[in-house]
């Protein structure tokens, strides 16, 4: 059961992450961003911390499976 939980959050946090790039206008490919981004607002804030909280379930069902 820990490792279908396991499978799960990894695949819900490689989707977020990925939906968190920014500045992806092609030039990210060739290292040629002009863009700075300082600050998170509104879904993009949520996602972040949605991201984190993630992994931090991961960790933690990572760690409940070492254990049993």
């Amino acid at each position: 059961m820990l490792s279908i939980i396991q499978i799960i959050l990894s695949v819900i946090i490689i989707v977020l992450i990925l939906i968190q790039q920014r500045g992806t206008e092609g030039g990210v490919l060739f290292g040629s961003q002009t863009q700075f981004f300082l600050k998170r607002r509104g879904l993009e804030k949520n996602l972040y911390y949605f991201t984190w909280l993630m992994i931090i379930l991961f960790v933690f069902v990572s760690l409940l499976k070492i254990i049993s």
